[in-house]
């Protein structure tokens, strides 16, 4: 049952649904995991496989612990390599996100990292010198399960642990290597054709595994030798060796695959560009050794086929393709100082801010996954670091070890050099990928590149709208004094999420304002100031500087002259504000860190109350629990701050300015239910409108959740009109269209409550996903309740499909 279970999630993925949300169902199958009987082991082990290929289905078996724990035990040697390899192939779906793979590994992470290693390395106790036939599969499978090295988290160390390096090699060339050969072994030609001799197809793999384990070591990681051989040297040579004989073939000759250079020359890159000062260095120092015979012709030959793709042509992507492979290598060339003349002489920084501007210019998006052919069974749905478009990633890649040497950065200020134009386009052009969702990787190397030019930070959208805070004094609450007698009045709210060491953190640090016989506020004419928190800065703070800080804190970018960097830095660490900072050092994130988010929400919490001034209350009776203790409303609300409401929002802005009774009440009335005001908040303080997706769990719910859902999005349409929030607005309806469109059943309900709001445009929308059944639903009775003008525009729509299909109207 559970094989013809399995048949049917694989040939309907629709079905998955109904599998993984069966408690009972669930319940029953997870008796046999772990079965005796290797045959039902086997059988639903595959079935998990299947239900976990969902994203949902896959959150669900992790929350079941017992479950996990018996899938970790069928990993054990001590079971046939057949049910180990399923067990492998559910541990890959299940770590397919850095989420579940954390997940996973909290279960007992050293137990999966050995038992990974085992089914890797475990061959070698018989003292063959290559993996049987038999076991070949089953090294595969691990060798994808061990990609689970992409994510950050603890199991890196445990891989180093157990010996990873020397697993790898021994894949690699076989295990052959005593304490005695290792010299002979890393002077000898013979390296290259031991790679050779081996499993070919686990190759690719190696070279991923061996990368993210580079790119995620530690910065002072050193291998123990204690006299014994230094099997990550090995390693790390067999990768430049196999990387530079590809590199000189493919000079005099038709180069190979992609799929077969790039995930060498990506591995080369990654550890090239390590945090760990033993593994660049290592790897920097090999890559110079062997490309000396044939480096500057290579060069050369890379810059010249480059200009190809840097003249708009991107969409030749047979071209492109093996571009790819030269960018990679490009990046690494630009590790070596030796090289730097000869990439400035042949224009290399020009070659990469034009193919960086094709690559904005062209539709065309080729991401690793469709290039990189063993990674098709693994991990082609997740979102990669380098973005969709690897292209422009490593073309950002080379160009921000290069942009330091370039005539750029030095002539970009002088209007009248023939290099401000190029630099103000690349400027223009990486500004753009910061503001736009090209990934995280991308838009961290835009960055890190604009700070040559004195431009730091992260352009964001709701950075752009707490810019006219920075200038706000009426709002302010707290005040920073310098000793030179300046000051600058600030938020509270804005400093406790985005910079909470500015903020006072001792009461020998605070100054209450206190007038006219007011405790906590002062009232002059209309208006009403806050109790002002004031915060005494130290006589090394330069005001220019915390100007700077606080541009950044505000908005998430600002403009740095030279004079003030050695300040900023300063500042920068102290306030713990860690990218400004690395910017400011010119030091490289490391590879897939989530990067910087200027996000507000953290001051709904506890922590942002004390700043609190005004409470937004939802037009609901719902009960819902306040976290703030001292709060005793009982109708549901959240507490709020004008300063970051009023930026974002003209109308409530305009209100709070206003005068009127409304302006100094505590509470305003918001004419939407609680799910509503949830979700305009979080708008409001992250600058995303939490979305739904319209996926296996959205079509399956029950038809009225999904309508309480939707009308929520209704509401807000609504109310975007009445407070001015156009883009509130158009982003609600993009997901009423997409779930009504992926889901009909919801419209008839969603039709008749956007007729009440008088919301026209979603009425049409709700008639067009209608209009093909109308005929049955008016038969049945189901449209009774609409009013007469939607049934009129619901027989207009229907007539139309009609006649657009060719058939006659009933």
């Amino acid at each position: 049952m559970t094989a013809l279970l399995t048949t049917i999630l694989w040939k309907w993925p629709s079905a998955r649904y109904h599998v993984w949300s069966n408690n009972m169902l669930m319940v029953k199958v997870e008796r046999f995991c772990g079965n005796p009987d290797s045959s039902i082991a086997i059988s639903v082990l595959k079935l998990y496989s299947a239900l976990a290929l969902c994203g949902h289905g896959a959150m669900k078996l992790l929350e079941r612990k017992e479950l996990t724990a018996k899938v970790v035990q069928s990993l054990g040697k001590s079971h046939p390599i057949s049910v180990r390899i399923e067990a492998l192939k559910l541990c890959r779906h299940l770590m397919r996100s850095a989420k579940g793979c954390s997940m996973l590994t909290s279960l007992n992470c050293e137990a999966i990292v050995q038992e990974i290693n085992h089914a890797l390395g475990g061959w070698r106790s018989s003292s063959c010198k290559r993996i049987p036939q038999d076991q070949i599969p089953m090294v595969i499978e691990a060798c994808r399960t061990a990609l689970m090295t992409r994510w950050v988290g603890p199991h890196h160390s445990f891989f180093w642990a157990n010996k990873i390096d020397k697993i790898l090699l021994d894949i690699l060339i076989g295990n052959c290597i005593t304490k005695n050969q290792t010299q002979v072994l890393l002077s000898s030609e013979n390296l290259l054709s031991l790679v050779s001799d081996n499993v070919t197809s686990a190759q690719p793999f190696i070279w991923d595994i061996l990368g993210y384990l580079a790119a995620h070591c530690e910065e002072d990681f050193h291998p123990k030798s204690k006299g014994k051989p230094l099997f990550l040297d090995i390693l790390i040579s067999c990768a430049c060796l196999v990387a530079t004989d590809m590199m000189q073939k493919g000079i005099t000759s038709l180069p190979s695959s992609v799929s077969e250079i790039e995930p060498v020359s990506r591995a080369v890159l990654l550890m090239v560009f390590s945090p760990c000062k033993y593994v660049s260095s290592q790897a920097r120092n090999n890559l110079s050794d062997m490309v000396k015979p044939f480096g500057d012709d290579y060069l050369q030959f890379v810059l010249s086929s480059l200009k190809v793709l840097a003249t708009g042509d991107v969409s030749i992507v047979s071209n492109s393709l093996h571009s790819i492979t030269n960018l990679i290598n490009l990046a690494s060339f630009s590790t070596l100082p030796e090289y730097h003349n000869l990439i400035s002489e042949n224009n290399g920084v020009e070659i990469l801010s034009n193919i960086i501007k094709s690559c904005l210019k062209s539709d065309i998006r080729v991401s690793r996954s469709s290039i990189a052919s063993h990674l098709q069974c693994c991990w082609h749905d997740v979102e990669e670091w380098e973005g969709d478009d690897i292209i422009l990633f490593y073309s950002l890649r080379a160009l921000s070890q290069l942009i330091g040497f370039s005539n750029l950065v030095y002539d970009h200020t002088k209007e009248s050099s023939n290099k401000h134009s190029e630099a103000q386009e690349l400027i223009s052009n990486l500004q753009y990928i910061l503001s736009s969702t090209f990934g995280r990787g991308p838009r961290w190397f835009a960055a890190y590149i604009l700070s040559f030019f004195g431009l730091y930070g992260f352009a964001n959208k709701l950075g752009r709208r707490m810019e006219k805070a920075l200038y706000e004094q009426e709002l302010a609450d707290v005040e920073l004094l310098l000793m030179n007698g300046q000051s600058y009045t600030v938020h509270g709210a804005i400093l406790a999420a985005r910079c909470p060491y500015l903020l006072p953190q001792r009461e020998s640090h605070i100054e209450e304002r206190k007038l006219n016989g007011h405790h906590n506020e002062l009232e002059i004419g209309h208006h009403r100031e806050k109790l002002i928190h004031r915060v005494r800065m130290s006589d090394r703070v330069d005001s220019d500087a915390l100007f700077r800080i606080l541009e950044y804190v505000y908005t998430g970018f600002t403009l740095v002259d030279k004079h003030l960097i050695k300040q900023l830095k300063l500042l920068s660490k102290f306030c713990e504000l860690k990218h400004l900072s690395a910017l400011l050092q010119k030091k490289q994130l490391s590879w897939g860190n989530a990067g910087p988010s200027f996000d507000l929400t953290v001051v709904l919490n506890p922590a942002g109350h004390p700043f609190s001034d005004i409470i937004l209350e939802a037009n609901s009776s719902e009960r819902v629990t306040c976290s703030f203790s001292l709060c005793q409303l009982s109708q549901p609300h959240m507490h709020s701050h004008k300063i970051i409401l009023s930026s974002s929002c003209d109308y409530l802005r305009a209100l709070f300015q206003s005068g009127m009774h409304e302006s100094f009440s505590e509470i305003i009335k918001v004419p939407i239910g609680w799910e509503a005001l949830v979700k305009l908040v979080h708008w409001f303080y992250s600058g995303e409108l939490p979305g739904i997706y319209p996926d296996c769990r959205w079509n399956n719910i029950d038809t009225e959740l999904q309508i309480r859902e939707l009308r929520a999005y209704v509401e807000l349409c609504s109310l975007a009109e009445f407070w001015c929030l156009e883009e509130v607005g158009e982003e609600s309806l993009k997901v009423i269209a997409s779930c009504l469109r992926s889901d009909q059943r919801a419209s008839i309900g969603i039709v008749q409550f956007a007729t009440k709001l008088n919301q026209w445009k979603i009425v049409e929308i709700g008639a067009q996903e209608i209009a093909p059944s109308y005929s049955k639903l008016r038969v049945a009775g189901e449209l009774e309740d609409l009013d007469e003008e939607v049934i009129d525009m619901l027989r207009a729509e229907c007539v139309r499909n009609t006649q657009k299909s060719g058939h006659k109207s009933v």
